[in-house]
C-alpha cells in the first residue's frame, strides 16, 4: 500500500474525504474556474427582472402609460425570459454529441466568444427585438457551459468528492445572480443608459476571465483515457493536482481504465462502432438512455435538476426584485440584494453538508417544507390588507430561498450530474440541460404573465401555481432520489441492476456492503425485494 500525503488512493474510500479535501486546493481553483462560466446563467436567470425595474431601461423599451410612467408589456418580458432557454434546447442537441467526439476544453472557448457576441448585441440593441436577439445568443453559450461544467467537474475530482466540488455549479449560479442584483442596484443612482448598460457590461468580466486562461485549461483526464490517450491524461492530472509523487497519477489512470472497463463490460463500448446521426445528433446514444437498464436512472437526472424549477426557484430568484417592486416594497433592491446573500451563505453552506448528510436526505424531506410555505404564501396573497401581506409574503420568501439553496437548490444539480453511468454521462448532461432549459422556457414565459399588472397580477397567489407543481416534484423525489453519497459509479451501477428501490439505496448497501453482481447477463438476472422488516435480500432470478 502507497501513501500520498497520507492517504492510500488506490482505493476509493468515503472515510478518507477530509483528508484528501486538505489536497485538494490546485483542483478547487480549476474546479472554481470552470464553474465561473456558469455565472452567466445566473446573471441571465435575473437580469430580466433586474433590468425591468430599472426606470432609463423601461423608458428605452417599455410603453407610455396615462399616468406618465413607463411599463415593460408582459410579452416582452415574457419574450427575453424565455428565449434564452429556447437557445440553450437548440444548442445542447448540436453540441452535446461534440463533446463526445472532440473532448471538453474547446466549448469552454467557444462558449465565451459566443457570450460576447450575445452581451454585446443586447448592449446596442436599437429596440426589443434586437435585445432579444442578443438574450438567444447568450442562450447558446449558457447552454454550451450549464453542460460543461459539471460533465468536467464530475469526470476529474476524486469519486470521495464528488458532491463537494459539484456544489460549486450551483454555488455559481447564485453567485451570478446576486452579481447582477448588486450592480443593479449601484446602477439604479445612474440616471444615464449607463443605469442599464453596466449590469449588461459586468457580464463581459466571466468570458474574459475564460477565454484567458483557455490555453492553460487541461482536458477532462477521463476523456483522455478513454480516447486512448492515457499519457496526456496524466499530464493533465499532473497539471490538475500539482502533486510531485509520479504514483498518483498512476493509480489515477488506472481507477479511470478500471471505471471504463466496467462501463463497457456491463453496458458495450460507446467506441466500439461508429454512433448512429441524425442532424450531428448521436441518436443511438439519446435512444440508450431510455432503454430498459438506463431509463430510470436518466429520468431521476432530468427530474433532479427539474424539481428545482418545479418548485418555483424562477418565480422566487429570477422575478425577486421586479415582484418586491410589484407588491409595494419601497427599498425593492435591497430587499432584493439582502435575499440572495442569504441564498449565496446558504449555498456555501450546502458545501460540506451534502457530504455529511447525504444528497436524498437534503432534498426529499426540504421539498415538502417548501410546498408548504408556498402555500402560505397563497394564502397571503389573499388577504384584503396587502400592505401587511407584502411583507409576510417577503419573511416567507426569505425562509424559502434559505431551505432552497441548502436542498434541492445546491444538491438536485449533484445528483443530477453523478447519477448517469459512466458511459452516459455526457449524453445524460445534454439531457439534462435540455430538460432544464424546457421547464425554464415555460416558467420564463408563463411567470411574467402571472404577476405583470396587464396581465394575471396575481401577487402572493402564484404561491399556489407553483404549490401544486412542487408537490409533483416532492413525490416524484420520495420515490426516484437514491442516497449517492460515498457510492462509486460500479456501485451505482450494481444497486440500478439489482433493481434496488432507489429509496432503500443506503440501507442496501449498510446490509450488504459487499455484495457484488456476478452475472453479467439477465440483470441483471437479479432482483431484490425488502420485506416488512426491512431487511434486504438479493436473490438469483
Amino acid at each position: 500500500m502507497t501513501l500520498i500525503r497520507g492517504v492510500d488512493y488506490s482505493t476509493v474510500n468515503p472515510d478518507n474525504k477530509w483528508k484528501i479535501l486538505k489536497s485538494q486546493s490546485r483542483f478547487a481553483l480549476w474546479a472554481l474556474l470552470i464553474s465561473s462560466g456558469v455565472v452567466m446563467q445566473g446573471f441571465d436567470l435575473v437580469a430580466g427582472g433586474q433590468l425591468a425595474a430599472l426606470p432609463v431601461f423601461k423608458e428605452k423599451f417599455g410603453i407610455l402609460q396615462p399616468d406618465g410612467s413607463y411599463l415593460i408589456p408582459a410579452h416582452y418580458l415574457s419574450a427575453w425570459n424565455s428565449i434564452a432557454p429556447a437557445t440553450e434546447i437548440v444548442s445542447t442537441f448540436i453540441f452535446a454529441p461534440l463533446l463526445e467526439k472532440f473532448g471538453r476544453k474547446w466549448a469552454i472557448l467557444a462558449a465565451s466568444l459566443i457570450s460576447v457576441g450575445g452581451v454585446l448585441l443586447q448592449q446596442l440593441a436599437p429596440n426589443w427585438r434586437v435585445h432579444l436577439a442578443g438574450r438567444g445568443v447568450n442562450g447558446i453559450a449558457i447552454g454550451m457551459m450549464f453542460t460543461v461544467s459539471p460533465l468536467w467537474i464530475g469526470e476529474t475530482c476524486r469519486p470521495e468528492l464528488r458532491g463537494f466540488f459539484l456544489c460549486f455549479f450551483n454555488t455559481s449560479i447564485v453567485f451570478g445572480q446576486f452579481a447582477i442584483v448588486a450592480v443593479s442596484e449601484g446602477s439604479s443612482h445612474i440616471s444615464s443608459k449607463w443605469q442599464w448598460w453596466l449590469p449588461l457590461v459586468a457580464q463581459y468580466v466571466f468570458p474574459f476571465i475564460l477565454t484567458v486562461s483557455w490555453p492553460f485549461f487541461p482536458e477532462s483526464p477521463y476523456w483522455l483515457v478513454r480516447h486512448g490517450r492515457p499519457a496526456d491524461a496524466k499530464k493533465a492530472l499532473r497539471r490538475i493536482y500539482g502533486f510531485k509523487e509520479a504514483e498518483y497519477y498512476e493509480i489515477e489512470v488506472s481507477r479511470l481504465e478500471e471505471e471504463i472497463r466496467i462501463t463497457n463490460d456491463r453496458h458495450g463500448n460507446i467506441d466500439a462502432e461508429p454512433p448512429k446521426r441524425l442532424l450531428g445528433v448521436n441518436v443511438q446514444l439519446e435512444a440508450e438512455c431510455f432503454d430498459a437498464t438506463n431509463r430510470k436512472r436518466t429520468l431521476t437526472a432530468i427530474f433532479a435538476a427539474s424539481a428545482q424549477q418545479m418548485i418555483g426557484a424562477t418565480f422566487v430568484i429570477g422575478y425577486a426584485t421586479y415582484f418586491f417592486q410589484l407588491i409595494g416594497i419601497k427599498n425593492y433592491f435591497g430587499a432584493s440584494i439582502a435575499l440572495f446573500v442569504v441564498m449565496l451563505l446558504a449555498s456555501t453552506a450546502a458545501f460540506p453538508l451534502t457530504e455529511i448528510y447525504g444528497r436524498r436526505f437534503l432534498i426529499v424531506g426540504p421539498q415538502f417544507i417548501l410546498c408548504f410555505m408556498l402555500l402560505i404564501i397563497g394564502i397571503l396573497g389573499c388577504v384584503p390588507n396587502k400592505a401587511r401581506a407584502s411583507w409576510g409574503v417577503v419573511a416567507l420568501l426569505y425562509i424559502w430561498a434559505l431551505i432552497y439553496q441548502l436542498s434541492i437548490g445546491a444538491t438536485g444539480f449533484v445528483l443530477a450530474s453523478e447519477i448517469a453511468t459512466m458511459r452516459l454521462r455526457g449524453a445524460t448532461q445534454g439531457l439534462i440541460t435540455i430538460t432544464n432549459s424546457l421547464w425554464g422556457l415555460i416558467m420564463q414565459f408563463t411567470v411574467p404573465y402571472m404577476i405583470n399588472p396587464d396581465a394575471g397580477d396575481l401577487g402572493g397567489k402564484v404561491g399556489f401555481i407553483f404549490l401544486a407543481t412542487g408537490l409533483i416534484a416532492g413525490v416524484g423525489g420520495w420515490y426516484l432520489f437514491p442516497e449517492t453519497k460515498g457510492l462509486s459509479f460500479e456501485k451505482l451501477d450494481e444497486l440500478y441492476a439489482m433493481k434496488v428501490p432507489p429509496r432503500h439505496f443506503k440501507r442496501a448497501v449498510e446490509q450488504h456492503p459487499e455484495t457484488e453482481s456476478t452475472q453479467a447477463e439477465p440483470a441483471y438476472a437479479l432482483r431484490t425485494f425488502l420485506p416488512k422488516e426491512g431487511e434486504v435480500h438479493v436473490e438469483h432470478a
